[in-house]
């Protein structure tokens, strides 16, 4: 059968063509060494859908839904797909928080719920009427007579079984991000899922706490691939949890040295997992920035989320990769539910204490079937859509801020995040330039994407984007001085470890 995959676009905003459809490709390169025939259509990088499948003719059509942002275009592609009879199939982490809704939006199928390749090949047996629907595991669906329906979930597969993704398939120099330390970084994966069970995260759902890690042999192949047939000088190691078994964190390094392609890298994972050893084996092999995952610096807050990391390593972590020569990255989220002023002063003092390379502060927004999300709306603080609808009509622009769960005013959240945003690429006290070169690079990237994607038009719109962010951040990082006084947010605290309280 001839499959189109095809990836929906998350709005208009910065860098929304960098990181390249690893779902769709994972996918598409599955059924195609079944004897598939397949092709990628990704609306974040391309236009033209309907010449796409006047040329390619397919027998049905797939899309991965990650998130909440891409339903509204996620529906009116498979709106326009089904008006032309095509089979319309979902899966990802966002349709598998919400298969009943999406199954009866009336333009999709079969949902697949979690883990998708097998899920997806018995589905087009399916379509070429070889099976019956309520033989596949892990899918949800709509019958004829308007009943809904959910098999039992799939065992996860060994990735053992999966076959090395098939770059062929995708424009690979067109995702490409420019950061610090590689103009040419190109994102992959060398595992699926982890261990802990963060109340905020979809990973307990999707992932059930597991985790996975593909062949070392299929990895190394795919960064010799990448780095020697498309010019990739740095890689993203986009796995939710790197470094956790030992063994193979040995193993990799010394696999990647051995490549000796002079890669750079970039990982994240959790304190406690890295000793000061692990830290200067992954520079020795070219990693060159560690993010972790800190969320916030009040300790009840973290006990909510189920970030039981010891919070007595933090500063030992980072002075540790500051010694190995690692750049690092530091992830923060405010506006928690029930979150005070005060938690969320000891969220910015551990910002300033660890003194990042760069930062990723976000507000909360509460993610469909998670632990935390449930219990929201279980108290009647959140009314999730009833149709998939609603969620295009709610949909917000990345740079808004969401309903707000916590006790924090929206304007002192709005100041925070901006203020941090503000001084991580401006400030004086930022200890790391580069940092502040790799923004600058990657925003005029980003514009010149903007014009190769749509022209003329493109521009001016990614201009406009841009511009308004711009000013968005500008006036709530300096127009505010009573709330930046009310949260201690000055620049001289960057590196600040003593606070007096009084």
């Amino acid at each position: 059968m001839r499959i189109l995959f095809v990836r929906p676009k998350a709005g208009f905003y910065i860098g929304a063509g960098s990181l390249a459809p690893m779902g769709s490709l994972a996918l598409a390169s599955f059924l195609q060494a079944k004897g598939h025939t397949v092709r990628i259509f990704d609306h974040q990088a391309q236009r033209g859908l309907m010449k796409a499948v006047r040329e390619f003719r397919p027998d049905a059509a797939a899309s991965t839904i990650t998130t909440e942002s891409v339903i509204p275009d996620a529906l009116e592609m498979s709106r326009a797909l089904k008006a032309l009879g095509l089979p319309v199939l979902w899966g990802g982490h966002m349709a598998s928080a919400i298969p009943e809704l999406a199954a009866r939006c009336g333009y999709v199928d079969y949902v697949g719920v979690s883990e998708g390749e097998y899920t997806l090949l018995e589905l087009l047996e399916v379509i070429g009427g070889k099976r019956a629907p309520e033989t596949v595991l892990g899918i949800a669906y709509v019958d004829e007579h308007g009943e809904y329906h959910r098999t039992a979930d799939r065992p996860f597969a060994d990735l053992a079984d999966f076959p090395p993704l098939d770059f062929t398939l995708i424009p690979v120099k067109k995702y490409f991000s420019r950061v610090p330390f590689a103009n040419r970084l190109f994102m992959i994966i060398t595992s699926k899922g982890c261990v802990f069970s963060c109340t905020f995260c979809f990973n307990n759902e999707f992932h059930r706490c597991q985790r996975r890690m593909y062949p070392m042999e299929i990895i190394f192949r795919q960064i010799k691939t990448l780095a020697e047939d498309y010019g990739v000088n740095g890689f993203l190691f986009s796995d939710d949890l790197f470094g956790a078994d030992k063994r193979y964190l040995r193993e990799f390094c010394r696999g990647i040295k051995d490549l000796g392609l002079g890669l750079h890298w970039f990982v994240q994972t959790a304190i406690g997992i890295l000793s000061r050893e692990d830290m200067a084996l992954m520079y020795e092999a070219g990693c060159r920035l560690v993010a972790f995952g800190l969320e916030s610096g009040s300790a009840e807050m973290r006990k909510s989320l189920h970030k039981f990391y010891d919070a007595s390593k933090i500063d030992e972590t980072f002075r540790n990769c500051r010694e190995a020569g690692l750049l690092t990255m530091a992830n923060f989220i405010v506006g928690l539910p029930d979150e005070t002023p005060e938690q969320v002063r000891e969220t910015v003092r551990l910002f300033f204490r660890v003194n990042p390379d760069t930062v990723g502060l976000n507000y909360y927004t509460p993610i469909p079937g998670t632990q935390l999300s449930r219990a929201l709306e279980a108290s009647g603080e959140l009314s999730p859509p009833k149709s998939l609808e609603e969620y295009k009509s709610q949909s917000k622009g990345w740079h808004r801020l969401p309903q707000n769960y916590s006790r924090v005013p929206a304007k002192d959240l709005q100041v925070i995040l901006r203020f941090i945003h503000w001084q991580m690429v401006f400030g004086k006290n930022n200890r790391n330039a580069e940092t502040k070169r790799g923004f600058v690079k990657m925003a005029i990237s980003n514009l010149v994407d903007y014009l190769r994607g749509g022209g003329l038009r493109g521009l001016v719109r990614g201009l406009w984007e841009s511009a308004s962010y711009f000013c968005n951040v500008a006036w709530y990082a300096h127009a505010y001085p009573s709330i930046r006084k009310k949260y201690d947010l000055h620049a001289r605290n960057f590196g600040r470890t003593h606070w007096d309280d009084a």
